[in-house]
């Protein structure tokens, strides 16, 4: 007890100075000397708990996979500006928020909180005398949270790295100590390349760990996270070979197996929503992580409107994708329905598709996301192992004409559709390259739709044009386009962050409002 008090005081010395993002205090005199109360200060400080929010929050309002719900009249003390302001993909957007009495929304200071935790601990792990086994258990989740933390940083305020590896990335913090100076950002490549230093180190410490300790449904980082999230990070950088070997060696990990859709009792006269995002209840899910309202926050507020219903809703786009004359059971296994009835693009009356899926929900009327113990918004899932593999896989096929990579591609490609459609699937057969790519790039969409995926692949894929639709009131329509290729892919730094920092530099920005076409019906 008397440790875990030392501990208290040491992170409160520690983070007192996290509202400047990259200056915490130095380390105290009173250093821990064992390893499993610096597990519990890696869990307090460097975790993304489902009680920790802030992450990635409304990034999902950026991509083509929400579209507006019909107009609503507000609640009084509501201001849509909370809404527009990202959807439109404003570059005053924090401003605009702001106004709005938004204050949640600083993804920059949340994530660098989180990695703060990170680097305390592996500062303190070196002062360590215990065993082994678990000081490289500590080390090995530390340094895969904060690869995974600046993997995020840098895909959310840098540019894609297939785009322009030498652009500014974000600032590398790398120690708990103050420093002399203010830190400048370092480019996306630099980034990068400590992201895979970070990841290929905890994988070494992992692997030196007795087998059952390489993972186990603790919520924490493991073996087979760190390599599903180093095929991920080569597949960014699209170094084919090795995003296909990382995410093979998920597949092969006997400890997790493809969720057969075909066995979650569903009825669609009155749907029973699975939390996907569950050890419990999906066989898939390697790490869970993550607040349940940072996912659904924007997109599912039920004091929006005066009935009750929200601004958005998954586009008609989305929605298209999904094979219903084969039966692809995703459509309504994973996306949530509201009891709000919508009129669709085929002009039927149904129940609107919510702008997000997968997640913990009550059976109440409005299918209303909840939280609580044990209950996460995020997840790294197996499936994505197969698509890493897959698109890694068809991009050996399209650019080097590696026939057996286009095989392996399309074969793990249909085995894993054969869990996600009725037991009549019929095997699809793509021998064209630029097909088979598409078609794993929109596979990839309906999978893993509403799991922060989306817009980074957008960003990686090219930066295609999109566009928004805003009901400013019950008559008018905006359209707002976010050009092919556009300043607003990356997002812009928020201004704390740079009145906290001077030698932070802006990201170019797009005019600012961003100008929409105006029609009224």
């Amino acid at each position: 007890m008397k440790q875990q008090i030392i501990f208290i005081i040491i992170i409160s010395l520690i983070l007192g100075g996290c509202g400047d993002f990259l200056e915490p205090k130095s380390k105290s005199e009173f250093v821990p000397k064992d390893a499993n109360s610096m597990h519990e200060l890696l869990l307090g400080e460097a975790y993304p708990r489902n009680d920790i929010t802030g992450l990635n929050i409304f990034l999902y309002l950026l991509d083509d996979d929400v579209t507006s719900a019909p107009y609503q009249e507000l609640n009084i003390g509501s201001d849509a500006n909370a809404w527009w302001a990202p959807y439109s993909w404003q570059s005053n957007m924090y401003e605009v928020m702001d106004e709005a009495g938004v204050t949640t929304f600083n993804i920059y200071k949340s994530y660098y909180t989180l990695i703060l935790g990170a680097n305390a601990v592996l500062d303190y792990i070196a002062d360590i005398n215990d065993d082994i086994n678990t000081i490289n258990s500590v080390k090995a989740q530390a340094l895969a949270l904060r690869g995974y933390f600046y993997f995020n940083l840098v895909n959310i305020f840098g540019a894609p790295y297939n785009s322009n590896k030498k652009a500014l990335g974000v600032p590398l913090k790398l120690n708990s100590g103050i420093e002399e100076s203010e830190l400048k950002r370092n480019t996306v490549e630099e980034v990068y390349t400590q992201i895979l230093n970070d990841l290929l180190e905890a994988e070494r410490l992992y692997q030196s760990l007795p087998t059952d300790q390489q993972w186990q449904a603790n919520y924490r980082t493991s073996l087979p996270m760190v390599q599903l999230l180093l095929s991920r990070v080569y597949l960014y950088m699209e170094q084919w070979e090795k995003a296909a070997t990382y995410a093979n060696n998920v597949i092969q990990n006997e400890n997790f197996r493809l969720l057969d859709l075909k066995t979650i009792d569903f009825d669609s006269a009155s749907p029973s929503y699975i939390n996907y995002h569950s050890y419990t209840n999906s066989t898939e899910v390697i790490w869970v992580y993550g607040n349940v309202t940072d996912v659904t926050r924007y997109v599912y507020n039920i004091s929006a409107g005066k009935e009750g219903r929200p601004f958005f809703r998954a586009s008609e786009e989305l929605m298209k994708s999904f094979d219903e004359t084969a039966g692809d059971l995703r459509k309504d296994r994973y996306i949530i329905r509201s009891s709000y009835e919508i009129t669709n693009a085929n002009n039927e009356v149904e129940a609107m598709p919510s702008a997000f899926g997968k997640v913990n929900v009550s059976p109440s009327r409005y299918y209303q996301p909840t939280g609580g113990t044990g209950i996460f918004g995020r997840s790294f899932r197996l499936s994505e192992a197969y698509l890493n593999s897959c698109e890694a896989n068809a991009m050996l096929n399209k650019s080097r004409g590696n026939a057996n990579a286009g095989r392996e591609a399309l074969r793990l490609l249909n085995e894993l559709r054969t869990y996600r459609f009725p037991s009549d699937y019929q095997e699809k057969n793509i021998s064209d390259p630029d097909e088979l790519i598409t078609f794993i790039q929109d596979e990839r969409r309906r999978e893993l739709c509403f799991e922060d995926h989306r817009w980074f692949d957008l960003r990686r894929w090219g930066m295609k044009e999109i566009k928004h639709t805003w009901f400013p009131d019950a008559t008018s329509t905006i359209v707002y386009t976010l050009q092919k290729n556009d300043l607003g892919y990356t997002l812009p730094l928020p201004p704390d962050a740079l009145e906290l920092n001077n030698l932070l530099e802006q990201n170019p920005l797009a005019p600012s409002p961003r100008n929409g076409s105006l029609t009224s019906n």
